[in-house]
């Protein structure tokens, strides 16, 4: 693997953490972490194919939007 992929494993293992500790946290946590998912989408427009990350973006904010739903 080279350094690309192992910084796109390393940031979904990480989303996938702050998902999972979001929502065991509660609906606070939640919305947080949607705030922290569109930060990271920005930080990532300026230094990397945002393209190559959207479908990992996508599934998390799907995730916590599910949790939030009533």
């Amino acid at each position: 693997m080279d350094r690309y992929e192992v910084a796109q494993a390393e940031l979904v293992e990480a989303l996938a953490g702050m998902v999972n500790r979001s929502i065991k946290d509660g609906k606070a946590a939640a919305r947080s972490a949607l705030c922290h998912i569109d930060v990271i989408r920005a930080v990532l427009a300026k230094v990397a194919n945002l393209d190559d990350y959207h479908e990992d973006l996508e599934a998390a904010e799907r995730a916590l939007r599910a949790y939030l739903s009533p």
